[in-house]
């Protein structure tokens, strides 16, 4: 029996599709030590990802190299690391590509502030994801008791 793909993704490399990023590396990563500009693997490395989903947010518009080498290929910022780590941990966090775009164009614009109503709307989202969380982790309490019973 052939194992089902996921997005055109044999199921023995999704492994990237469930795991939730290390937040305490993304908390306490040393950028020092790296050397930019990054290549795109190193990039996706560097933001514990992969070169597909670095691509895909390319295309989309959420990412952008600064420099490209001679060959054409993209060289990558301290900024772009930054970026691309905010989206996957507001991925990890339950958020959509379609919540944060907004605030990813408005940095894209060089706005010298976020509009209110993309902050706004962002914070609404997050306090929802609290709301649903805190629900879910009553949820599993009760199911706790009940097996316990």
């Amino acid at each position: 029996m052939t194992k089902p793909k996921i997005e055109n993704i044999p199921i023995e490399h999704d492994s990237f599709l469930n795991e939730i990023p290390d937040f305490d590396g993304f908390i306490h990563a040393n950028d020092d030590l790296l050397n930019f500009p990054l290549s795109i693997s190193q990039l996706a490395k560097a933001a514990q990802t992969t070169v597909h989903t670095v691509r895909n947010y390319l295309i989309e518009d959420l990412l952008h190299c600064s420099e490209q080498t001679k060959a054409g290929y993209g060289l990558y910022d301290l900024c772009a690391l930054k970026r691309l780590r905010f989206i996957r941990s507001a991925r990890a966090a339950g958020l959509l590509i379609v919540d944060i775009r907004p605030l990813l164009l408005a940095i894209n614009e060089d706005q010298h502030s976020i509009p209110a109503n993309i902050l706004t709307q962002l914070y609404t989202k997050i306090q929802h994801k609290r709301i649903f969380l805190e629900h879910v982790r009553k949820q599993i309490e009760e199911i706790d008791q009940l097996v316990q019973v």
